[in-house]
């Protein structure tokens, strides 16, 4: 106890004195020290602990003018501040008659065996009489970072080259996420990791000289490992810069993170793109002078916390209704394939394209395939359909110059990827549910000799307040629709990916031009009307949305509704289906409806009338949880209704089941919005007994039975 009494004063004066040489100073002076922390090797967080440590004059502890503590422990007091992202900044005073010797100092970096010290040598502000504000400092660890360890040169150093008149971007991507092993992303696989983006249309003119780094179709900017030691947080961390230029400061960019296999061309499909949980795309508005961009995971998704599993996926595929109106044909040469981020979205995992073309089940509608997907169990995987044309053919068939893309855009999404949960079933089996290209189902199919005039009608007051207001004066109103197959059934033109629409293997941007269907507003009220006949053989369903804006024959510049940014959300197109009448036979006219222009937010949409189901949102309220209401009534004979409720937005299921777990139908399946549901089931087709019905979510499953007595 004397001993530690002893040691306990000789401290007390050692910090007396070292109050009264700081205060002996004359004038004080500020100084300003800003970090970026995106050189640490590591997923820094912006509440870490960081700290500046040193000395004055090389004496440590001292007090500082300011009543601030500087050491070479944790004696210090100067802890900077995060002040947005990588950027962490400090404010203190000290003397002008002496200079200060410092580093950085990370525990989480210490933490995580990183070394949480700067490298040498220390950097030192001479004494002078004038305030001090010093150019942003990056990290410079003691750790390997880059295949660099130790002194990276003077104080302003930067991981990346600042160029004349051009803006540096720094991205950074941890990729061994949930998302990222789905996709295949493997740590030591030596695959590329990289962007996609919106090039730039700085001058306006519908981006026929776009500007800037970043590219959808081709990935012009790749990004760098930042460990070479496996097992360290900077192992599966990749960061590397883009290049604006300076008048493209105060855009916004639309971008997401992609990876290729080791070998992958760059302008091909990437082997995985990331998907983001609210769905959409990633922005930034791009700043005025070389900035980091906080470090991202793959998908916005955790880390990963399990091992994938390969699993073998049954996809199965009736195509009756498309060979019935012509737009498939397997005697034409038509394939048909399943795409996803299990195999690239594009068939260029092992063994393709068989691993991917469904083929024809004998003596069966259907056509099938058994697809080994690797992925965590629990995963939810997107996919499509998607039919491999045969090009010429098809263009002779049709009379058309421009062949549809082939990938499906399923009415009962709006054009949203389809989903499934991987069970990961470990050298077994998962079977799905037989599904209908882009969900159209035979009481769908509109008969050749039919011809029905559909009557379009929109309020285009909300468009007037808009950023880039509607003006009625000058703008025309045009419907676009959205899936190309149906656009192909109904004699319209596509746009081509090429600028020669006569190129012979030149195929749809998923999207005509506009011109074809112009709204008029013959009274001046604001509600613009218009007909388009529909004609037979084609679908009942078609996807659309209306537009704004100026068409002079080659180009537009027109403002569509915003629906398209919700993502995987539902409510991204407009979805309606021509009903047949009560007789079966089908109507001469359809009238919509009036609608209202809708600049954000989910656009309305019906569900197919064909599945005997109804969907419909009730209540105001988000709920807090995951929920499935009993049926009512029960018994019940044909139709009964019941509610579910779910807490955010998710992928839903909700499958019917008879008594020996056989799936019946699929009433939902597809991601939805947090809300209060209410479904309408239509049993008619079903015999009389015991049913199961069950809600799955990617945490939970309910399930509750219901009895059709007929």
């Amino acid at each position: 106890m004397k001993t530690f009494t002893t040691c306990g004063r000789w401290l007390g004066l050692f910090l007396l004195l070292a109050c009264f040489v700081g205060s002996a100073y004359g004038q004080t002076r500020t100084v300003t020290l800003t970090l970026n922390a995106a050189t640490i090797p590591d997923t820094t967080l912006t509440d870490s602990f960081m700290e500046v440590r040193g000395a004055v004059n090389g004496v440590a502890p001292i007090t500082l003018a300011d009543g601030n503590m500087i050491d070479w422990s944790d004696v210090s007091t100067l802890e900077p501040t995060n002040i947005g992202g990588d950027y962490w900044q400090i404010q203190f005073e000290i003397a002008d008659t002496t200079d200060l010797t410092f580093k950085f100092y990370s525990q989480q970096a210490e933490d995580n065996s990183l070394n949480g010290w700067e490298a040498d040598p220390n950097p030192v502000l001479e004494r002078g009489t004038n305030d001090t504000t010093l150019t942003v400092h990056y990290f410079e660890s003691q750790s390997e970072y880059r295949g660099v360890s130790g002194d990276r040169g003077d104080y302003d150093w930067r991981p990346f080259e600042s160029k004349e008149d051009s803006v540096a971007v720094w991205f950074r991507v941890y990729m061994l996420s949930e998302d990222g092993v789905n996709k295949g992303y493997n740590s030591n696989a030596g695959q590329v990791i990289g962007l996609r983006g919106d090039n730039l249309d700085l001058d306006g003119d519908g981006g026929n000289d776009p500007v800037g780094p970043l590219d959808w179709g081709i990935t012009q900017v790749t990004l760098e490992r930042e460990s070479m030691a496996s097992g360290t947080p900077g192992y599966d961390l990749y960061s590397g810069v883009a290049y604006y230029p300076e008048e493209a400061a105060g855009e916004t960019q639309a971008y997401k993170f992609v990876f290729h296999a080791p070998e992958g061309a760059l302008d091909q499909p990437p082997a995985g793109w990331e998907d983001l949980v609210e769905g959409g795309d990633r922005t930034f508005t791009i700043p005025a002078q070389d900035s980091t961009l906080y470090w991202k995971t793959f998908g916005n998704t955790p880390a990963a916390g399990a091992q994938p599993v390969q699993s073998a996926v049954v996809f199965a595929v009736d195509l009756t209704p498309l060979e019935q109106i012509g737009v498939f044909d397997l005697v034409r040469g038509d394939t048909l394939q399943v795409r996803g981020d299990f195999n690239g979205w594009d068939c260029s995992g092992d063994g393709s394209p068989g691993d991917c073309r469904l083929d024809k089940v004998p003596g069966a509608p259907e056509y099938e395939q058994v697809v080994p997907v690797t992925a965590i169990p629990g995963a939810v995987r997107n996919y499509k359909f998607f039919l491999d044309l045969n090009n010429q053919a098809f263009r002779d068939e049709f009379g058309v110059d421009v062949i549809p893309s082939g990938w499906e855009e399923p009415i009962s999404t709006q054009g949203n990827n389809r989903t499934f949960t991987f069970e990961g079933n470990a050298g077994g089996t998962q079977i799905l549910d037989i599904k209908r290209f882009n969900d159209v189902l035979p009481p769908n199919i509109i008969p050749d000799g039919n011809s029905i005039d559909v009557t379009f009608s929109v309020d285009m007051t909300p468009a007037l307040t808009l950023d880039e207001p509607f003006e009625p004066a000058t703008d025309s109103v045009t419907v676009t629709f959205n899936d190309s197959f149906w656009i192909v059934t109904q004699g319209l033109p596509l746009t081509p990916r090429d600028d020669d629409p006569t190129v012979g293997d030149a195929v749809d941007t998923g999207r005509v031009l506009r011109e074809f269907l112009q709204l008029t507003d013959d009274d001046n009220d604001m509600v613009y009307t218009g007909t388009f006949t529909v004609e037979g053989p084609t679908y009942s369903g078609f996807q659309y949305q209306y537009s704004y804006g100026g068409f002079d024959g080659t180009s537009t510049t027109f403002q569509t509704e915003a629906g398209a940014g919700l993502g995987s959300a539902l409510g991204r197109r407009r979805t309606r289906f021509i009903v047949p009448n009560a007789d079966g036979s089908w109507p001469a006219t359809y009238d919509i409806g009036q609608e209202t222009y809708t600049a954000t937010g989910a656009l309305p949409f019906d569900t197919n009338p064909a599945t005997g189901t109804g969907i419909e949102v009730i209540g105001d309220e988000v709920p807090d949880q995951i929920a499935l209401g009993q049926n009512y009534p029960n018994p019940f004979n044909p139709s009964t209704t019941f509610e579910y409720t779910i807490d955010r937005t998710q992928h839903v299921t909700i499958r019917v089941y008879d008594l020996l777990g056989r799936v019946v139908t699929t009433l939902v399946d597809g991601t939805q919005p947090a809300a209060t549901y209410k479904v309408t089931f239509d049993a008619s087709h079903l015999a009389s007994g015991m049913y199961l019905y069950q809600i799955e979510t990617p945490t939970k499953a309910i399930s509750k039975r219901m009895v059709l007595l007929k």
